[in-house]
């Protein structure tokens, strides 16, 4: 029974050593590295479960198998009356900035295409004519850049408009 145990110890520190580097070490905006990010499993001394994050860990390794197949999408805005229009799993990037563009015009007058990314997440975030952007593998990720950025710019009452995919 040690044995079993011991082994399972041996195991399951392996795992969450690395997973720290990988998760540490690998580059912003790739994909695996965000995605365990996004789901808390980098840091597992915060009460995660090995099984969680092995699982998590097979979930975010097949979901950036999949992107590797480019899918466009894109956000357009309108900072005068916030309409907005965005679109997601186009194989172009100038068609998701066009049907972003139709889909802002609406519901706004003055539509700009403000991000557009492929197999990831944009958002957008604005305080009446700032207007920033984010993008990121994560929608979460990408939202909060949006905010930091806005914030940067001088934004007192800064919010997220929206925030899309290129995937569903």
């Amino acid at each position: 029974m040690k044995k079993t145990t011991r082994r399972q110890t041996l195991l399951y520190a392996s795992f969450v050593l690395c997973l720290a580097f990988y998760a540490t070490s690998a580059p912003a905006g790739d994909c695996l590295a965000d995605c365990m990010r996004a789901h808390n499993c980098w840091n597992v001394t915060g009460g995660m479960s090995q099984t969680y994050c092995s699982g998590t860990l097979t979930n975010c390794q097949m979901n950036c198998r999949q992107s590797s197949q480019k899918s466009y999408g894109a956000i357009a805005y309108s900072a005068k009356d916030k309409g907005c229009g965005w679109s997601f799993g186009w194989n172009s990037q100038s068609k998701a900035e066009q049907v972003a563009l139709d889909n802002c015009s609406k519901r706004g007058s003055q539509c700009k295409g403000i991000v557009w990314f492929s197999n990831s997440c944009g958002a957008v975030a604005s305080d009446g004519d700032i207007v920033t952007w984010g993008q990121a593998s994560a929608k979460r990720t990408a939202e909060q850049s949006a905010l930091e950025k806005c914030i940067k710019a001088g934004g007192k009452k800064c919010a997220v408009e929206i925030s899309q995919c290129s995937r569903k």
